[in-house]
């Protein structure tokens, strides 16, 4: 084999086996906490790069690599968020406006509740709320709903 294959080789049937781990009467690698096989064997006999096995997730590694990717997701989420959030609102104060952040001056507030916590019925629904008005001057922001026709109907 070459360097290259050699590194794949490695690379593919890498394992990880920590002091506690132990080797079964079938000849696989168990991991020592959750006594699951760190390693499985090729199906009828086969075999890659003269191995007749390969590595296997067990359960701890699952539950490892399930969280790192459940941390992953949360981590992009709020990346998008933010980045959202910066391109929409051109003052930085304003990217800390939340519905818990509601001082409860604005009667309006609770139509804008009501359509985030339903979006997806007002997505579907092509429904729509046009808000005008001036906010910090006293007066009321106005708010109509308005369902939008799709393109030549």
């Amino acid at each position: 084999m070459s360097d290259y294959d050699n590194a794949i080789f490695r690379l593919a049937t890498a394992q990880e086996a920590e002091p506690e781990d132990y080797t079964g009467e079938d000849g696989l690698l168990y991991c020592g906490s959750c006594r699951q096989p760190k390693e499985a064997y090729f199906t009828e006999g086969k075999g890659l790069f003269g191995r007749d096995r390969h590595p296997k997730e067990c359960d701890c590694q699952r539950k490892r690599r399930e969280k790192q990717e459940a941390t992953d997701r949360e981590r992009k989420h709020r990346d998008t968020v933010e980045e959202l959030k910066r391109r929409g609102f051109s003052n930085a104060a304003m990217r800390q406006w939340t519905f818990e952040n509601d001082n409860g001056k604005c009667p309006q507030m609770d139509k804008a509740l009501f359509y985030a916590a339903n979006w997806e019925e007002m997505k579907a629904e092509n429904i729509g709320y046009l808000l005008w008005g001036k906010v910090g001057t006293g007066k009321s922001l106005f708010c109509r709903v308005y369902r939008q026709r799709p393109y030549g109907a």
